[in-house]
This record gives structure tokens, sequence and C-alpha cells, in this order.
């Protein structure tokens, strides 16, 4: 089956557009809105789920769904995420060589605005050419970028497809079938205050208790499967005060669930020991801090075979565009680790993005049509698979 051509131009515009529009994490309702407006004459099914009511966002998940033409395959989800990291407001695109960057003040938006681009065009070009297809959903998700959010509120009881393609990954010739489990660290360390100037001693610095932690902590790069970091840390009120708190985040990854555990407890207990350190007593009286640790998953590994739907899926299709899709293990988390965890087998597709979350974040456009013609050829190998 000969795939379409793909409209270069419709699909850059629509690139542009999705960019200009701001959507922070959990105010993606003006993208929303504008793919329905832009969907509406296609004649697609859409809706919005309650995802946004559960987390406290403006908008739910947008689902799209499109009836197959002319075949008899099963259903297959395409997924791509709304939301954009900071600094991400009053994006300004720029168009040079083929190549489309920021003015350098924001990052870009391709992480995943090239994502709703390519299956929006991807919608586009099913009903222009009418190739034989069998149905297509989408789903397109909000507050990705700060926990998988959306995606762990989709209910897959609505959802018809046999296998999912996430479109949030820089190379187009990979497959991502392999990626960590996380766990997100919540600490707060409770100090005693004190003037810093007149009587230190009284007092016992979080600040210091966060330092000695820290130094006997096993962080960054763990194992060629493992990494841990820490985040953010916030605390102290003023220089004359000993700091009475600090609030920390952090995480640890692996793909191995007993070493994430192991790794975990590890973490938790340089804070407890840190605090045992500094407890003393001054005139009598017993100075002790304190460490409250909430440790929660944030998503679960995923390691798709080979002979998966999906992954057979995607890989026939890259020899239609003669390329060899090669497969790829990530440290980071995607819809897919929460789609596979649902029940639903899904690998993670590249869309062209390069440098995202950094003001150098650019796409070559030649790229996103690769992509567009990935997803056309996808479902174009559906459609033969079920011949």
């Amino acid at each position: 089956m000969s795939i379409p051509t793909v409209n270069s131009d419709r699909l850059v515009k629509t690139f542009l557009e999705l960019v200009q529009i701001d959507s922070p994490s959990k105010k993606e309702a003006d993208v929303a809105d504008y793919l329905e407006r832009i969907l509406k004459p296609l004649g697609v099914e859409m809706w919005r789920d309650d995802a946004g009511e559960k987390i406290g966002g403006n908008c739910g998940n947008l689902h799209v769904r499109m009836p197959a033409n002319d075949s008899k395959a099963p259903a297959i989800l395409f997924s791509s995420h709304m939301d954009t990291v900071m600094p991400g407001l009053g994006i300004k695109p720029r168009v040079d060589d083929g190549v489309i960057r920021s003015d350098g003040t924001t990052v870009l938006g391709a992480d995943d605005k090239s994502g709703v681009a390519v299956v929006v065009e991807t919608l586009r070009t099913l009903r222009d050419s009418k190739m034989p297809h069998g149905p297509m959903e989408v789903i397109f998700d909000v507050a990705e970028e700060i926990g998988l959010l959306g995606a762990n509120h989709v209910d897959l009881n609505g959802v018809n497809s046999k296998c999912a393609f996430v479109l949030d990954s820089e190379e187009l010739d990979h497959i991502v079938y392999r990626s960590p489990s996380a766990n997100r660290f919540y600490i707060e360390i409770d100090g005693i205050a004190a003037h810093a100037g007149m009587a230190p001693e009284r007092g016992v610095s979080a600040i210091e208790v966060f330092a000695r932690a820290v130094s006997s902590m096993k962080l960054g790069r763990l194992n060629p499967e493992s990494t841990a970091n820490i985040g953010t840390v916030n605390g102290g009120r003023a220089t004359n005060i000993v700091a009475d708190k600090v609030i920390v985040t952090a995480e640890a990854r692996s793909h191995s669930n007993e070493f994430l555990e192991t790794q975990s407890k590890h973490m938790v207990q340089q804070f407890e020991d840190a605090v045992k350190h500094f407890t003393r007593t001054f005139d009598g009286k017993v100075l002790a801090p304190a460490v409250q640790a909430e440790v929660k998953r944030e998503f679960n590994a995923m390691n798709i075979a080979f002979n998966s739907l999906p992954y057979r899926l995607a890989t026939e299709a890259g020899k239609t565009l003669r390329m060899e899709m090669k497969p790829l293990a990530i440290g980071g988390g995607t819809n897919a680790n929460v789609y596979n965890e649902k029940g639903l087998p899904a690998v993670v597709i590249g869309c062209g993005m390069k440098d995202e979350h950094t003001t150098n974040e650019h796409i070559h456009i030649r790229d996103m049509e690769t992509s567009t013609q990935l997803c056309l050829s996808i479902l174009a190998k559906n459609h033969e698979f079920a011949r």
C-alpha cells in the first residue's frame, strides 16, 4: 500500500500555531479548544474526560476517534501531550533553513507539540487520501510534564485500541521499548530556630542537617540502569536566623524495582541518620531536629517484548520508509509506562524534537514530515496485518 503525501505547509502551520498557545501543565484548555476547532471539519468524535477536575487543572484529556475506512483492522491509539515546560509562555517561533526554533528566551514547545501536530496531520491526511485503515484513537493528554498525571487518569474502559504509540521521543529510527520505574521524594527537615548572632548554640540548622545527609548519599549515575537526584531545596528565612526548615524534593529511578527500593531506603536513611547526629542537649534542654519523608511511586517500569503488536507495527512501518528501527531503552518516563501498566501495550516513537526542556530546543521540518509518514505507515501495516 502506498503512503499518501504529507501536506508539509499545513503541518508546519499547525505546529507554529500550537506553540504560540500558552499551555503550562494544568492549563491546557486553550490548546484543547484549538484542536477541537481544527478537527471538527473531519467529522471525528471528540470528548474531554474528567482528568482536569481530578488534578486541579482547567482541562481534561482530549479524546479523538476516527472510524475505520474500508478495513477490518483493530483500533490503535496515538498519544501526545498538550502541556509544555517553563519557560514556555509567549513563545515566538522562527523558521530558518527548514529548522524551527524559539527566539531564545523560551523553550520551543516541540516537546510535545510536534507530536500533537504530527497526529493532527495524520488525521487530516487520512481524511484527504481515503487510505484504508482501522479505527484511529487519539489521546491528547494533560499534565504529562509534572508526573504523567493526565495519562494516569485515562479510563481505558473507554478505549478500544489493541496497542498504542506515544509520540514523545527524539530519534525517528528508534523504538522506545524499555524505561525505568521512578520514586519521587518529599522531605521536610525541621530544625530549631535561634538568633544566629546572639545564641546559635540554642538552635539546630535544618540546612546543616540537609548538608550532612546529602554528603553521604549515593546520587547521580548509580549503575547503567539506575539514577538518583536531589531536585529542589528550599529553606531558611534570613541570614541572622538559624534555619528551622528545609523542604527537599528528589527522585530515584531504576529498571530494577528491587534496586529502586534499596536506593530509596538508603536516601531516606541518610536524612534520618543526619537528624540523630545533630540531636544534642544545651542548658539541660534536648535540641532534637526532625525529618518527615514521603516517598511515592511516580511511574512503573515498562519492558515491552519485540514480538508485541506495537513493536512489530513500528518495525514494519519503518521498513516502508527505508528506516531500520532500532530498540532503545531510556532513563525517563512517558505515557507508555502508564498505558503498559494499565494493560495497553505501548511503545514510544519519535517526532524529531531536539534539546527539549532548554531554550535551544528546535526541530527540523523534515523530521516532523517523516514522523507523520511513520504514523501513516503504522496504520497501513495494521490494515495489512488484518487482511
